[in-house]
């Protein structure tokens, strides 16, 4: 029949499973937060690209101008995104009239940015826990087999118990270790998305804090934004958006592969 595990190893499955579970909620609320941000700011960026496409230009028909900015096809969470996007309904001007046309994006993206340093300081925290989780567990582990070895010894575990046990116990540790394995690799691919999406929204926020405040060296910005992204330097904001909506794509799929 099937064997019956020990009091000991079952407790220690279900201590395992418990964690195991809890992890793997955390990470598939991780990985939903930062989808959604993703999604937010590719968004976003469509609908500020739209806006331009949508400035009419001397002599353009209102059919050319309807054409251009003809919405593609886009996802249902998208489409989400954008509803309740600060953008959504505001025409954005690469060259605003007045620092009101400016200020729902720069809103978002420090919103954003302030969000994400949270999510940052819960990844370490979450990394810090499992890594100390891991050290114990292995304390206890290499406990438990030498236990088992010496009431083999002492003649108080047959033979067939201490090859059960020790079969046990090593399944339990090396489960144990694909968890560590598994959180370890998903902090390091969501930091390292986490840092790069700040790091496109600081670069947003400070062009728009510099235009609003009537201080932007154009020239200057712009060179900064093509060190960042690698684009020619054309209008800084818009390079701006465009040179994040390549980021925010790509880190989306980043995401939702790694979900």
């Amino acid at each position: 029949g099937r064997r019956v595990l020990s009091s000991s190893a079952r407790q220690a499955w279900l201590s395992l499973v418990q964690t195991d579970t809890a992890d793997r909620q955390f990470w598939a609320s991780e990985w939903g937060g930062l989808e959604a941000t993703l999604v937010q700011l590719e968004a976003s960026a469509d609908e500020y690209e739209a806006a331009n496409r949508a400035a009419k230009p001397p002599g353009a028909s209102e059919a050319t101008k309807t054409a251009a900015v003809a919405p593609r096809p886009i996802t249902t969470k998208r489409e989400e995104a954008k509803r309740s996007s600060p953008l959504t309904g505001k025409k954005i001007n690469l060259n605003p009239k007045k620092v009101a046309d400016l200020l729902p994006a720069l809103a978002m993206l420090k919103g954003l940015y302030e969000s994400g340093k949270e999510r940052i300081t819960q990844l370490n925290a979450k990394e810090k826990q499992s890594k100390q989780r891991f050290e114990v567990q292995q304390k206890e582990h290499l406990a438990r087999l030498a236990t088992i070895e010496a009431r083999f010894k002492n003649h108080t575990l047959s033979e067939e118990f201490r090859t059960n046990e020790t079969r046990d116990e090593n399944r339990i540790f090396n489960y144990w270790g694909k968890v560590r394995e598994r959180q370890h690799r998903q902090f390091h691919t969501s930091l390292k998305i986490q840092h790069g999406t700040m790091q496109k929204e600081k670069m947003m926020i400070d062009a728009y804090e510099k235009t609003i405040a009537g201080t932007a060296n154009k020239a200057e910005v712009r060179k900064e934004i093509a060190k960042v992204s690698g684009v020619p330097e054309v209008v800084f904001l818009q390079v701006a958006w465009r040179s994040a909506a390549k980021y925010f794509s790509d880190a989306l799929s980043q995401v939702r592969a790694a979900k």
